[in-house]
Parts: C-alpha cells; sequence; structure tokens
C-alpha cells in the first residue's frame, strides 16, 4: 500500500507543486511559492523511498537510501537559503 501511495504522490505532487508555484508568482505570495518548493521536497522524497526500496530489493544495496537523503538534504538547504534572501 505504501508504493502506491509514493506512486501517487510522484504522479500528483509536481503537478501541485506547478500549480501552487504558478499561483504564488501571479498574487505576488512568497509564503505560497516557499509552499510549491516543499511540495517539490516531497516529490524528491517519494522518489527517494521508491528508489530505496528498488535498489535495496533488486541489488541489496541498503546504502542508496541515505545517499538519496543527504542529496536531498543539500536540495532543502538551497532552497531555503533562496526563501529567505528573497529569490524564487
Amino acid at each position: 500500500m505504501g508504493i502506491i501511495v509514493a506512486i501517487a504522490s510522484i504522479i500528483v505532487m509536481p503537478i501541485l507543486f506547478y500549480l501552487k508555484y504558478q499561483t504564488g508568482k501571479a498574487i505576488g505570495s512568497r509564503s505560497l511559492i516557499a509552499d510549491s518548493k516543499e511540495t517539490l521536497a516531497c516529490v524528491f522524497l517519494s522518489i527517494a523511498l521508491l528508489t530505496g526500496l528498488v535498489l535495496n530489493y533488486w541489488y541489496d544495496l541498503w546504502q542508496a537510501d541515505p545517499i538519496v537523503g543527504l542529496v536531498i538534504v543539500i536540495f532543502l538547504i538551497k532552497e531555503g537559503y533562496n526563501i529567505l534572501k528573497g529569490e524564487d
């Protein structure tokens, strides 16, 4: 069931990100733009979840999940910094 939810998230969340981002830009809402970035981070987390599950199951590579997690941390730090500076 969790895999189905992750796949649904990978399909739906990019659309939600795009709509939130465009709406935030249109009305000049920094908070909605920031929320759209959080939605994008959820997409990355869902991809990381599936990647970790697949690599662990097929190749017994349990290290894949923490490695992808570190990449996501770098993205989140960059986006948080940009939001604090007032950039999109």
